[in-house]
């Protein structure tokens, strides 16, 4: 027998839990299907920008109930590591938080709102009809609305059927390393560090979130190489720079692998299928620098959820949907467009020229243009 619900969220992640609970808070029968996904965003420690938080529709009190920290400073490292340039600032700039932590509180938070919340072995098939959504599980889930959360938009598309849609492969690949230090990390926490990568499609990156060590690479590139062993060498080249510990806990570190979207949000020529909205990671909403995936793909939610609150009591449901395109790209379109000059070919130059690095801050955080 068919569970039927107001509006059915795929996938949970921070988008999918931010959709669902601002739909629970309006008063609509919500469910959240936990189902598996491909890796598209990070499960270790990460970083947002200083918008983050002020999202509407956010729980009130999750910044302190996931015990994120705000950084105030971004430090630059040239390639081999000889030089550094700072930006500092008395506002905060950002924040560095725990995605597990962030999923918990999310979780406790939406089930504090109302919403059900089903783990799924496998991924539900997706139905579309004329007046409902079918989710094919056991149990059979039927909604009036669907958003789905999670996956790339690639696959998004191919489960979905949307005809005339050309998706390329998003190149970005991320890998990182959280490692466990506790207090000994207290040296390198409040500040954001990027590293210069002698090839101009890469980057390096790490933070100090609740105790962790997180250090990642950012690859742009399609060649081929092992993306592990280039974040070991860069762990070793930090090691012997003396920047991190010699000793670091190496065997209790966790490791994980994504491949962020980056911008493709901007290359999809529509988010809405029949009585479906594609939002997070699902929707191509990721930076194009970093992939950093956290702020726009909550904001996508958001918006996403307003939406169809309004839709749901419309006479006609598809025409309020499609407004979804006009919002997010107002909201978000600047943020996920690549910037008007390469970033990675612009990082040499900050170590001989201090006065453009508050324009490159601003420009990698917050997408500003340079």
């Amino acid at each position: 027998m068919a569970q039927d619900f107001d509006i059915a969220v795929l996938g949970a992640t921070p988008a999918g839990y931010a959709a669902a609970y601002s739909l629970a808070k309006k008063g609509r029968q919500v469910i959240l299907l936990d189902a598996p996904d491909q890796p598209s965003e990070s499960s270790l420690s990460d970083w947002a920008p200083r918008e983050f938080f002020d999202i509407p529709s956010l729980p009130k009190g999750l910044e302190k109930a996931c015990a994120a920290k705000a950084f105030k400073q971004m430090v630059y490292h040239n390639s081999d590591l000889s030089k550094q340039v700072e930006y500092s600032t008395r506002a905060t700039i950002g924040y560095f938080l725990n995605v597990k932590d962030l999923l918990t509180s999310f979780r406790r938070l939406a089930v504090a709102a109302g919403v059900k919340i089903r783990s799924c072995r496998t991924r539900p098939t997706v139905r579309l009809l004329e007046d409902h959504v079918d989710l094919l599980s056991t149990p059979l889930t039927r909604a009036r609305l669907l958003l789905i959360a999670c996956n790339t938009p690639a696959e998004a598309v191919v489960e979905l059927t949307l005809q005339g849609q050309h998706l390329p492969q998003p190149p970005m690949v991320v890998v990182a390393l959280d490692v466990p230090m506790g207090a000994a990390a207290k040296p390198l926490a409040g500040a954001l560090h990027v590293i210069e990568s002698r090839d101009r499609s890469d980057m390096g990156m790490f933070l100090v979130a609740g105790g962790q060590l997180h250090i990642r690479m950012i690859s742009a590139s399609v060649a081929s190489g092992t993306r592990v062993a280039e974040l070991s060498a860069l762990v070793a080249k930090l090691q012997r720079a003396g920047i991190v510990p010699a000793n670091l806990p190496l065997s209790k570190a966790t490791g994980a692998v994504w491949y962020p979207p980056a911008g493709m949000a901007l290359e999809l020529e529509t988010h809405v299928a029949k009585r479906c909205m594609l939002i997070g990671t699902a929707g191509g909403f990721a930076e194009s620098i970093t992939g950093q995936t956290l702020f726009p793909s909550i904001k996508s939610a958001v918006i996403a959820a307003d939406i169809a609150q309004v839709a749901l009591d419309h006479a006609h449901t598809q025409d309020e949907l499609m407004k979804y395109k006009t919002l997010w790209r107002k909201n978000l379109a600047d943020y996920l467009r690549p910037p008007n000059t390469s970033l990675q070919m612009l990082l040499p130059l900050l170590f001989v020229n201090q006065q453009i690095v508050a324009k490159f801050t601003k420009a990698l955080l917050f997408g500003d243009s340079i």
